[in-house]
């Protein structure tokens, strides 16, 4: 059984041991949200310069809300990619199972009053003690990405991203042999379009982690067998320029270093002559 998929309905009445993930901004969430749900809108996971926090805190974090990673965690909301980023993370956590609803969930609230309660937000102190698995064999570090890189293009490289103009990025804005296949291209249904899938499965990033794991979530649930890199290319350019600086700035020191080296040994030499010629007298 998958343990992400998507659905187009609530499940309702919810199952046992199951609960359900309000992703819609907090203040929203606590007004009106399903009974019991619980408000983990994205910018929880989030620190103020939009990376994500770490594993530890992560788990602690859900730790916090009440869940041991053991649930089938319902995720529903306004916004899918919030849906997807939230849902994303979760199962990366280690959560047993995790589902997402594509009905926008201010409409089922309308439809379904008896449903109606208030959500619950994160406490100070952890509620239970998360102890699913976390599945970071799905993540890619950076170091690993550039070393598969070093000896050529990946041919399973997706990139999830348009540009401002609502087109693909062009061949040198993309991690070399990536392929482009816009979030927004991947059709709701299950329609991968062109997507060539490597039989391994595929990497996929984004602009930054939010689109990274709002992607890798989206493409697990088409049934891609995908991993994620979850700086994305925000984080991929960034390094890649410092290295490009730092090539730049070893050939300027180089002369440098060679005349100190030179100085040295210059030194040495005279130091060694003006000792022998003291040792004659």
């Amino acid at each position: 059984m998958a343990a992400l998929v998507a659905y187009a309905r609530m499940p309702w009445p919810a199952p046992r041991h199951t609960v359900v993930v309000d992703t819609r901004r907090q203040a929203l969430c606590v007004r009106r949200s399903v009974v019991g749900g619980l408000c983990l809108s994205p910018g929880v996971f989030q620190d103020r310069s939009g990376g994500l926090v770490s594993f530890r805190n992560l788990r602690w974090l859900l730790g916090t809300m009440g869940l041991t990673g053991s649930e089938t965690a319902v995720v529903a909301g306004d916004h899918g990619t919030a849906e997807d980023f939230v849902a994303g993370l979760l199962y990366l956590a280690g959560q047993r199972r995790v589902e997402v609803v594509q009905e926008p969930l201010t409409g089922w609230l309308g439809r379904h009053p008896r449903a109606v309660g208030t959500g619950r937000t994160r406490g100070v102190f952890r509620e239970a003690i998360y102890t699913a698995w976390p599945r970071t064999h799905l993540v890619v570090l950076r170091r690993e990405l550039a070393a598969s890189l070093h000896h050529g293009p990946l041919v399973d490289l997706v990139d999830g991203r348009l540009t401002d103009r609502k087109r693909r990025p062009r061949a040198d804005q993309r991690i070399p042999g990536a392929q482009s296949w816009p979030l927004a291209l991947l059709g709701a249904g299950g329609d991968l379009g062109s997507l060539r899938v490597a039989r391994g499965g595929v990497i996929a990033y984004g602009e930054g982690p939010y689109q990274s794991v709002a992607y890798f979530a989206r493409l697990r649930m088409l049934g891609v067998r995908a991993r994620v890199f979850l700086g994305g290319w925000r984080d991929w350019s960034a390094h890649a320029h410092a290295a490009r600086v730092r090539r730049r700035g070893d050939f300027a020191v180089l002369p440098t270093l060679a005349g100190v080296l030179v100085a040295a040994a210059f030194s040495v030499i005279i130091l060694m002559w003006v000792w022998r010629r003291a040792r004659r007298r």
